[in-house]
């Protein structure tokens, strides 16, 4: 099973894909602008079998969406109309500063992170799910 995590934005969209088995996330090479990422996410779901979309919901340090939770609501709401495949909403607390933090690590500066980062934040948000996946099935 093929999981898709994306990492919605107002500007900018990030994405990473599981592999095959639903063990190992990797990023996107290229993020895409959000204005097109309906779209783009079709193309990747019928090119790689994707089974299962994940979609980043910000929430604040007290566990309450943020504000910009409304308009991705709409995002997901529009997406689901466009796909067959099945969405579901998770937690993104602190992938972009992790995302962050692992970009500094390497020595990428902020600007060149820009294309980079919301694929890094995407693909931590789904390894989190896909080793809570993994640790559940094995109790």
């Amino acid at each position: 099973m093929r999981v898709l995590a994306i990492d919605w934005g107002e500007a900018r969209v990030g994405a990473a894909v599981s592999d095959e088995e639903g063990k190992i996330a990797f990023p996107l090479e290229q993020f895409f602008e959000t204005q097109n990422a309906i779209a783009e996410i079709i193309k990747i779901i019928n090119e790689l079998g994707i089974s299962l979309v994940l979609v980043g919901l910000p929430k604040n340090l007290a566990g309450k969406e943020e504000k910009s939770a409304v308009k991705l609501k709409v995002f997901v709401d529009n997406l689901s109309k466009a796909v067959k495949v099945p969405i579901t909403l998770i937690d993104e607390r602190f992938t972009s500063v992790e995302a962050t933090n692992r970009l500094r690590e390497l020595g990428i500066k902020e600007k060149e992170q820009r294309g980079v980062k919301d694929n890094i934040a995407a693909q931590i948000m789904l390894q989190q799910y896909l080793d809570t996946k993994k640790a559940r099935t094995a109790e």
